[in-house]
């Protein structure tokens, strides 16, 4: 590598050259155990922060509905719904935010996974992904990031609405 460019990813992974023994082989068979059990947890991760925002926004709706059930439309409710409304806004972009970096990552420790495989004598997750189209065909294979965002979307649509019509029903009442 010539002085000032950039490494190539290989070389990060393997700084000393592929594995070219039985012990190399093995160490590297071992940190591959482990990027399988990164990229697993990282599973694991997501499935909480998913269920973390999608029962804050139940929450933050279902206290909408109260308020506007117990407000009798008096102005006070109709900006608590509001204030409701966009603290929900905010969280459905935090959450697509931690989507699309869950899904990056996922792809990079992948990427390491993939590369690691060609040393191996098997190279499972590789020959998965070939059988999936490369991703190329969303007939074959969508990716979960891809359809994992339509739910904090369609929160921040109702919430965005809400906002609206909390700020249009409460510019009646004054």
């Amino acid at each position: 590598m010539e002085e000032g460019s950039k490494p190539q990813f290989s070389e990060i992974l393997f700084p000393g050259g592929p594995p070219k023994n039985v012990a190399e082989t093995k160490q590297t068979l071992d940190l591959y155990k482990i990027m399988v059990a990164s990229s697993e947890s990282l599973v694991g991760r997501r499935q909480a922060v998913n269920t973390f925002f999608l029962t804050m926004n139940g929450a933050l709706l279902t206290a909408s509905g109260l308020i506007v059930k117990s407000s009798d439309g008096d102005k006070l409710g109709w900006i608590g719904i509001a204030v409701l409304a966009v603290a929900g806004a905010i969280l459905c972009g935090a959450w697509r935010s931690l989507i699309t970096s869950f899904g990056q990552l996922n792809s990079g420790k992948f990427q390491v996974i993939n590369t690691i495989e060609r040393y191996l004598g098997t190279a499972i997750y590789a020959a998965e992904w070939e059988a999936l189209g490369r991703g190329e065909n969303p007939d074959i294979y969508r990716s979960f990031t891809s359809r994992e965002i339509w739910v904090p979307n369609a929160l921040l649509a109702l919430h965005i609405i809400t906002v609206f019509v909390a700020f249009g029903l409460g510019t009646d009442i004054l």
